[in-house]
């Protein structure tokens, strides 16, 4: 779909995320996205607690989530090219050994990696794709799971009632007969799809603990946990996402050809803790700045 000013080289289509924030500030999307503005000189903050999570992607979806033979080379790896913390090194190899204990327990074999999900509207990319493997020698005869790999601080049971309408399980859930084409899958034997969710620790090494202690302590008393959750296709709505997710293609597109002006959600200025990184496109000064034109006193016991 092209539209008039348009660079026709530009890939338009949406990402999950991409759709999420154009869904939260269409403003803040323009700014990203489309006119592609510099962000504030406040937004440059540390943002390598990220790489801990990417460490954690990178080294399952290496060794297909199996238990890798030789995880320090790999956490050394993740150290020198992803920007993983020397401190986090324990706790992130503590997190693979739980995750993979959890596998242990069921008959899940990964089948795929990293799928991507190439259309036209939409580009994305599926975490893990996995088959129940109960000894069939052609995996059409198993049944499966498109499956999203998270990390996070904590993990309420609350949320899982919230699963069957998470946008991004949906969406990636309506591609369903594409990914069972490109992996030999049988379409009719998807089951619907996993959150598989490993939480994080603060607990650190103690001065007479050694490094293997350090992980063991992390892993045997529950610091960190691994959670799947299996929400069966019928209580998913992927029809429902597939369309939301098209017709906010169809608003990017407007914005993107000046027939829609962009909207301003002030409600997301904060946004993962941090003020927006366009702060002052919308408030006309950083974010800094108008604590202190406004004589806006903040005190803290730190």
């Amino acid at each position: 779909m092209k539209a008039e000013g348009l660079d026709p080289s530009a890939d338009t289509r949406l990402s999950y995320s991409s759709a999420n924030l154009l869904r939260n500030c269409q403003k803040k999307y323009e700014f990203y996205k489309v006119k592609k503005i510099e962000k504030d000189d406040s937004a440059n903050v540390d943002n390598s607690h990220f790489n801990l999570g990417t460490a954690f992607h990178y080294i399952l979806e290496t060794t297909m989530h199996k238990k890798p033979e030789k995880i320090g080379a790999m956490l050394e790896y993740c150290v020198q090219e992803i920007g993983l913390k020397e401190d986090d090194v324990g706790l992130v190899h503590a997190m693979i050994l739980q995750y993979l204990r959890l596998r242990e327990k069921g008959n899940f074999r990964a089948i795929g990696c990293e799928f991507k999900i190439d259309g036209d509207t939409t580009l994305g990319y599926v975490d893990l794709i996995e088959a129940i493997d109960l000894g069939q020698e052609n995996i059409f005869d198993m049944e499966w799971t498109i499956s999203d790999l998270k990390t996070a601080a904590t993990f309420y049971q609350s949320k899982i009632p919230e699963l069957s309408k998470d946008r991004q399980l949906n969406l990636y859930g309506s591609y369903y007969k594409e990914i069972a084409e490109a992996y030999g899958l049988d379409p009719d034997k998807f089951l619907g799809c996993r959150y598989l969710v490993t939480t994080k620790s603060k607990a650190k090494q103690q001065p007479k603990e050694s490094y293997n202690q350090y992980v063991m302590r992390l892993v045997e008393k529950k610091s960190v946990k691994s959670f799947a959750i299996f929400i069966p296709k019928e209580l998913m709505d992927y029809k429902g996402a597939r369309k939301e997710h098209e017709d906010l293609y169809k608003l990017s597109m407007k914005m993107r050809s000046g027939k829609l002006k962009a909207s301003r959600n002030f409600t997301y200025c904060q946004a993962y803790f941090r003020p927006c990184d366009y702060f002052s496109q919308c408030h006309g000064k950083t974010y800094s700045e108008f604590l202190e034109d406004n004589q806006i006193v903040v005190d803290a016991i730190q």
